[in-house]
């Protein structure tokens, strides 16, 4: 006999894994909220506990409701019910999806893949903050019609599945939380996997080098990369000219000039065939555009501590970047700053600071932000200058806020 959850499990659940958050996270913040002043079980325990509550067979006590809601950052009405707040938003639930029959099918998965289109022309232009919620709301929605179906049509959506869990993954990356985008990427990783699809087993491995890349883990970076092209033959040139410039990125990275530059100019070959609107409808890395390789050329120059180098590449690669990588030319313009800073050209870099920090604000890129940090630093010196003084406050503002 099926258990039927109460609603308040359901509701437990979801407002977990709308904030993205393990059985582990959720027990942290549950510690957190208790504080000093309550003895509570060890981590492991809440673990167990948390499980129980999501699946309805056990009912927190009224201690842990009031944890669970503090944590949660909701109040005790929107998880558990009750008289009071009753006009308060409800937590979305997650409804498992019974898939349509015959044509109606294929219209929904067709109606999900132009959703994926349009929200990754969404990132472009806006960034994680505005595109995290609605991504994750979609795959909520495949991973409900993971669970009754079979054969093809599994595979169908697995396929589809693991499209969106890497771009939730890129996601996180640039929103700063480099944990989720791990989880994402081994979630589409396992996806594609299970579907057999190579192209997107070889996109979460350049996906991993970038994460490597942040916490700048040379080995890694070139590591993953390498892999990633183990069937290069069977990529699509752009694909093949992003993992090239990740390549590129992390030779930089070791102070290697020269394979840093060849293959800049491989990716940057391979790039010219490419013709994108910023909704991937070229495939994976149909972002990597001639304008971007010259962007990641004026990154590596950076990496390499040549500031006039990389200055003079930004400036003849930014008026060629599409509009629509509004978040690309934010990273872009948050390099420029730091090309100018390395150069001693004080005012420029503060203005050319000012005017990414205000794209990085929008669209939530905690990428841009910490370029921009290490801009304000060095720009210390000279906070007297009107220009960086300006700069430096927007930047203590946008951190600390």
């Amino acid at each position: 006999m099926d258990i039927i959850r109460p609603e308040w499990a359901v509701r437990l659940r979801q407002a977990r894994l709308d904030q993205f958050l393990s059985h582990k996270d959720l027990a942290r913040l549950m510690r957190r909220a208790a504080g000093g002043n309550l003895s509570l079980p060890t981590t492991a325990s809440l673990c167990r506990s948390i499980r129980y509550w999501e699946a309805g067979t056990h009912e927190p006590n009224a201690l842990n409701k009031i944890l669970l809601s503090k944590a949660l950052n909701l109040s005790e009405a929107e998880l558990f019910g009750g008289d009071a707040h009753q006009d308060a938003a409800p937590v979305r639930q997650l409804a498992l999806v019974s898939p349509p029959r015959g044509q109606q099918y294929g219209d929904l998965l067709d109606h999900l893949s132009e959703q994926w289109h349009l929200l990754v022309q969404r990132d472009n232009l806006l960034g994680p903050r505005h595109t995290i919620p609605a991504v994750c709301e979609q795959i909520a929605v495949l991973e409900g019609m993971l669970v009754p179906i079979r054969g093809d049509d599994r595979l169908r959506v697995l396929r589809l599945a693991a499209r969106y869990a890497e771009s939730a993954a890129w996601l996180h990356e640039d929103a700063g939380e480099l944990e989720h985008a791990g989880r994402w990427t081994d979630r589409a990783a396992t996806w594609a996997h299970e579907v057999g699809d190579h192209q997107m087993i070889a996109w979460t491995m350049f996906r991993r080098s970038q994460q490597a890349m942040s916490r700048r883990h040379t080995g890694d970076v070139l590591g993953l990369a390498t892999s990633a092209l183990r069937q290069a033959d069977q990529l699509p040139a752009p694909m093949r000219a992003a993992i090239l410039q990740q390549q590129a990125q992390g030779h930089a990275l070791d102070g290697e000039e020269r394979p840093c530059l060849r293959l800049l100019d491989a990716a940057r070959e391979l790039a010219g065939a490419v013709d994108d609107d910023g909704d991937a409808r070229g495939g994976h890395g149909s972002f990597c555009t001639p304008a971007y390789v010259d962007v990641q050329r004026a990154r590596c120059w950076l990496e390499l501590k040549q500031p006039t180098r990389a200055a003079a590449v930004y400036e003849r690669a930014l008026p060629t970047l599409p509009s629509v990588y509004r978040r690309d030319r934010g990273m872009a313009l948050a390099g420029l700053a730091a090309a100018y800073a390395g150069q001693g050209e004080v005012e420029h870099a503060a203005v050319t600071a000012t005017e990414a920090l205000d794209i990085a604000r929008t669209a939530g890129s905690a990428r841009i932000v910490n370029v921009l940090t290490s801009v304000g630093q060095t720009l210390g010196a000279h906070r007297r200058v009107p220009a960086v003084a300006a700069f430096r406050l927007a930047l203590a503002e946008t951190v600390t806020g």
